[in-house]
């Protein structure tokens, strides 16, 4: 479904505000405590315009920091976009100053900061230091499938096909998505078992690789490179066809 969570965009008609010139947050002014409630079943669907200019994206996230470089959410937004970006040492700048911050406490979001760090570490040539991020993301958020599964894709680019077979294994324990904008739809589709299986199979572990390599085959039926590869791991593990 792509990335699925819990938003706060209806609001009753007085006593709210918004705030931000971008990543808008609903802040209540009006009289006693703000009430919630979950409205099951509604859905809104977020398709982005093609037609749309996102030129002033970027400045008006920076704005956002320079007026309020206490908000550590912005922070992290920030950090975020320049990865998405490919600025590699500003995106590693400004994540480090996300975690520094004494009001980034949310652990997932923590989390998601030093996974996109392990990235901008990797581009700039640090490779050990990106699965040194990757582990941390583990501890801070071992409830997420996320980091287990970059720790594993880091392993198997660096050949360390046991420690890929690990993360991937442990990241399909997970079994709760929690709704949140932190998960990220691949790791809910056919990736783990992707990973899970070509590590087996660098391994010898043929029938494991056949086991992992049949649900990720399940999982995304239409992508023919996992299908290939299905039938090559049912070569190997001694099937025919």
């Amino acid at each position: 479904e792509g990335v699925v969570f819990w938003a706060d965009k209806i609001h009753a008609r007085h006593g709210f505000r918004w705030e931000n010139p971008v990543h808008e947050i609903l802040l209540w002014e009006g009289p006693g405590a703000r009430v919630i409630r979950d409205a099951e079943g509604v859905q809104m669907d977020h398709h982005p315009d093609p037609a749309k200019s996102r030129a002033q994206y970027l400045p008006l996230l920076e704005q956002a920091v320079r007026e309020h470089p206490e908000n550590d959410r912005n922070m992290h937004y920030l950090g975020r976009e320049y990865m998405f970006r490919g600025m590699w040492k500003e995106c590693e700048q400004t994540l480090r100053r996300h975690l520094a911050m004494d009001s980034a406490q949310w652990a997932d979001e923590r989390c998601a900061s030093m996974r996109y760090l392990a990235r901008a570490v990797n581009r700039q040539g640090r490779p050990k230091e990106a699965m040194g991020w990757l582990l941390q993301a583990i501890a801070q958020a071992p409830h997420l499938r996320e980091p287990w599964l970059e720790a594993a894709a880091q392993a198997l680019a660096e050949g360390e096909y046991a420690g890929c077979l690990y993360f991937a294994s442990q990241a399909l324990k997970i079994q709760d998505r929690g709704r949140t904008y932190i998960t990220e739809p691949d790791s809910w589709g056919a990736r783990p078992y992707d990973l899970a299986a070509v590590a087996a199979y660098y391994l010898g572990l043929y029938s494991q690789a056949l086991e992992y390599g049949t649900k990720a085959a399940e999982t995304e039926p239409q992508d023919a490179r996992l299908q290939e590869n299905l039938r090559f791991y049912r070569r190997k593990a001694g099937y025919p066809g």
